[in-house]
């Protein structure tokens, strides 16, 4: 009976790592809807937020809105394509006013949702819709241009919890509208036309 060489039992440990990561449970971030509540978690400051078991396996087991309709997000970064006309990114705390976040946009910050209150703890429950028009929640409204984009959202203040995101398409304005505006310029420009020649 030969003897294996040296070489292949030096290479065991990278085998059995790659038998490892190819058994593995991948986790991929899959695009968001446009105009749905989607539900994310939060633990400690400082940590990037994630999104709930079962649809983001390294996420916390979350609980649901009991009004408005919603959906778990899965792992971040979560993606979407604004439209032409931009879109709106609107972001609520949950349950309890106590926490606050940054919102980031292919690693790069948006900005802070507002700071919650600061003299008492205030209660929305589990609605994001009750909890965006809550006073003393932390939210935040944040233009975002037309094409690609990679949200992620860290806390800034935090004791482990739950918030809400929506991604609004922003409004095209009616077609009345815009030739009205158009009517308008060209008016605007007759007028100075005749007051250059005049």
């Amino acid at each position: 009976m030969t003897s294996l060489p040296a070489r292949f039992f030096a290479m065991l440990p990278y085998a059995a790592a790659a038998a490892l990561l190819m058994l593995a449970p991948t986790v991929c971030a899959g695009p968001i809807a446009l105009n749905t509540w989607l539900e994310f978690a939060v633990s400690d400051p400082g940590v990037d937020a994630t999104g709930c078991d079962p649809d983001d396996p390294n996420g916390p087991f979350c609980i649901p809105s009991s009004g408005t309709p919603t959906q778990f997000l899965d792992a971040p970064p979560w993606t979407f394509s604004a439209p032409a006309s931009g879109a709106s990114l609107r972001v609520t705390d949950a349950f309890e006013s106590n926490e606050q976040f940054e919102v980031f946009d292919f690693g790069a910050s948006v900005g802070l949702t507002s700071a919650p209150a600061a003299t008492a703890i205030v209660d929305c429950g589990d609605d994001p819709v009750v909890c965006f028009g809550t006073a003393g929640m932390s939210r935040g409204t944040f233009a975002l241009a037309s094409g690609s984009h990679s949200i992620t959202l860290v806390p800034v203040l935090s004791q482990g919890g739950a918030g809400y995101f929506q991604v609004v398409a922003a409004a095209v304005p009616e077609p009345g509208v815009l030739a009205l505006l158009a009517l308008g310029l060209t008016s605007v420009a007759a007028l100075r036309s005749r007051r250059r020649s005049g």
